[in-house]
């Protein structure tokens, strides 16, 4: 593959007929990635030509790197014909998510003159964000009872008809249940006449075909596997899930957290995808929510300070102080329920033993705040010399901080738990409670010792 920089564009505007095969041929030497890179550099007339010129075998693999949307588009435009032929030069996996940006009929339709209908039926019934929607069903498996040299001689022929990497061995049982794992370099190794069981390993660990997603991913990453297996309810080996699967899940589970913990509804976007490139109407659907919540919030926030008026009025160099009590309490409940969210998307923590967790963050917090409490008391009392007035910001302050990495701590684990996303709890929610709470804690401190302030 070359490392010279592709000009897509400039290939296109040049291109006769005489010249189609020389530029398959310079094609050739790029990644599909590479090419589906420059594809957003092309007009739409250019991007159909692109689509007429590539053999289908490339047409194929481009197509399946493409963001979500151009591969709508170009499938609404596409021909049911020409949909039939890409698809039929594609994995079973990629197959399927693409079929799946199909209307009912119209999937249905191309089923019927597809290769492989049965298998991709069975992928399309799963979720996409399932471990059976984005599983492939292409595998190796030889059987338990087998004999090594019988499965010596299968595996060479399944790997002369299959242009997938052999990643592992799967090994099963009578009726096709998962019973282990064994590598290549076990099945040279061993002898001819004994039987597969004898070599494998039987702790093969494996995921469900309606799990979600994620977990497959957090499995890989964990165990650093290659691949993983994916099982039906009667624990039969049904599919594989790649290493290169998982890379795209990752990246969207860690883009959907960064979202949802700034309160954007990633929800209400097409696929669960966010960009700058959305249109006004979708971007507006997915940011409003929160921001709402965190509107009548803040409403909560001005109340509790209009009911201390007679303090605000009586005491206005105090009332300066708020702001910096927000944002640093915000800022460290921030960085606690990031710490909390990532912790638990990534399988890092064990939200049944969250009163440890909430001990050390809340600890954690205890230490944070009374650093910064401490240098806003020296600071207060070099500007004010008024030492109640700083001893009641700094006690404000530490009070409002550990409450703050509190709340981050707990309500995460509380949404996991209900089985709600914990990224919603992030952000939004999170610094608009604590807002009231500080707000309150401080006044209330103001007022009491307001006399001898």
């Amino acid at each position: 593959m070359s490392n010279n920089t592709l000009n897509l564009k400039n290939l296109l505007s040049n291109l006769d007929e005489s010249g189609l095969v020389v530029f398959r041929s310079i094609l050739d030497d790029y990644y599909p990635q590479d090419i589906a890179e420059e594809y957003d550099s092309l007009d739409e007339k250019e991007k159909l030509l692109l689509f007429d010129v590539l053999s289908e075998e490339q047409g194929a693999e481009v197509l399946v790197e493409l963001e979500e949307d151009e591969i709508h588009s170009l499938l609404n435009i596409f021909s049911d014909e020409k949909i039939t032929r890409l698809t039929n030069k594609m994995e079973l996996d990629d197959a399927a998510d693409t079929l799946a940006y199909l209307e009912d009929a119209r999937m249905l339709k191309i089923l019927e003159n597809i290769q492989r209908p049965i298998e991709l039926r069975e992928l399309l019934g799963y979720e996409p964000d399932t471990c059976g929607g984005i599983m492939t069903p292409s595998f190796i498996s030889v059987r338990a009872d087998l004999k090594i040299a019988a499965a010596l001689r299968y595996v060479r022929l399944k790997a002369k008809e299959s242009s997938n990497q052999m990643v592992y061995i799967y090994v099963t049982k009578r009726f096709g249940e998962l019973a282990g794992v064994i590598s290549i370099r076990q099945l040279f190794m061993a002898d001819d006449k004994s039987t597969v069981g004898e070599h494998m390993s039987d702790e093969a660990i494996s995921v469900k075909v309606h799990d979600d997603q994620e977990l497959a991913a957090n499995l890989i990453s964990k165990y650093r596997f290659l691949a993983i297996p994916v099982v039906n309810d009667h624990h039969q080996l049904v599919g594989i899930i790649t290493i290169d699967d998982v890379v795209d899940v990752i990246e969207e589970e860690a883009t959907e957290d960064i979202y949802q913990s700034s309160g954007i509804n990633v929800g209400d976007t097409v696929s669960g995808d966010y960009s700058l490139v959305k249109t006004h109407i979708q971007a507006y659907k997915s940011r409003t929510p929160w921001l709402i919540i965190t509107l009548f919030g803040q409403y909560v926030s001005a109340i509790v300070i209009a009911k201390f008026d007679t303090t605000v009025a009586a005491m206005p160099i105090a009332i300066s102080f708020m702001p910096l009590l927000a944002g640093l309490a915000g800022n460290i409940g921030t960085q606690s329920s990031t710490i909390i969210v990532r912790g638990i998307s990534l399988g890092q923590i064990d939200t049944d033993k969250s009163l440890r967790l909430f001990l050390n963050e809340v600890l954690t917090g205890f230490f944070i705040g009374l650093t910064c409490a401490l240098i806003t008391a020296g600071i207060s009392y070099l500007i004010y010399q008024n030492y109640l007035l700083s001893v009641l910001i700094a006690f404000s302050l530490l009070a409002s901080m550990m409450l703050s990495v509190g709340l981050a701590t707990l309500i995460p684990i509380i949404f996991k738990k209900m089985n709600i996303d914990p990224a919603v709890a992030s952000g939004p929610l999170i610094t608009t409670l604590n807002d009231v709470i500080s707000f309150s804690v401080y006044l209330s401190l103001i007022t009491y010792f307001i006399l001898h302030l």
